[in-house]
């Protein structure tokens, strides 16, 4: 398999057969002990989401002919993570408002595709807005907040798994005014604050 990271050539110390998760983790090691983190991974011209990286993980390495990984620094990849998730809130906002419009009507022809593609985005939203909140937890984002000023970490909504997880039992049972119910109640609020979250933190970022 042949690596580059940053367009450069590598070469890893693995053992033969080694997969391809051991080696995303030993060249993960190697960007972060430059001060990096890893934002893109393209295997045979293919961009490697997270669920396929897992998915991709016990695969013989060899049986990949090249791995090109871009890294970025731990701020811009957190600049680019708050500013992708208000914009998808946004989007997701958008969408609900459109589609409880055509449910409250009684159009459930209207308001199914988009319906389906708004809980898609929902699931992705809320597997970033935990990831990001995580991240800063953990230190992989550091955010520098000054105790009791105004740049001062806010807290993120509440129950988001467990909102969808209600939307979705609701969608099973084809009660669609229920459906709106939870949209209208749950899922608008829960973006909303979700999105102020976001746009606080982008805040304290530039101050």
């Amino acid at each position: 398999m042949h690596l580059r990271i940053d367009g450069c050539d590598v070469s890893l110390d693995l053992p033969a057969g080694s997969t391809f998760g051991a080696v995303l983790a030993e060249a993960g090691r190697k960007v972060a002990s430059d001060g990096r983190v890893v934002s893109r991974i393209v295997a045979d011209g293919r961009e490697i989401s997270t669920r396929f990286e897992r998915e991709m993980a016990d695969r013989p390495a060899d049986r990949i002919d090249t791995v090109d990984i871009t890294t970025t620094t731990p701020d811009a990849l957190f600049r680019e993570a708050l500013d992708g998730a208000v914009d998808l809130s946004l989007a997701i906002r958008r969408d609900t408002v459109t589609i409880l419009s055509s449910l409250r009507a009684g159009d459930l022809a209207a308001a199914g595709p988009r319906y389906a593609t708004c809980v898609e985005s929902l699931g992705t939203f809320f597997h970033l807005a935990g990831a990001v909140f995580n991240a800063i937890g953990t230190g992989v984002f550091p955010l520098a907040v000054r105790p009791g000023s105004a740049g001062e970490l806010p807290s993120p909504p509440l129950a988001t798994a467990g909102i969808l997880q209600r939307l979705l039992r609701t969608q099973k049972g084809n009660d669609w005014n229920a459906v709106a119910d939870i949209l209208e109640r749950e899922i608008l609020p829960n973006i909303d604050g979700w999105s102020a979250f976001f746009k606080a933190l982008k805040e304290i970022g530039a101050e």
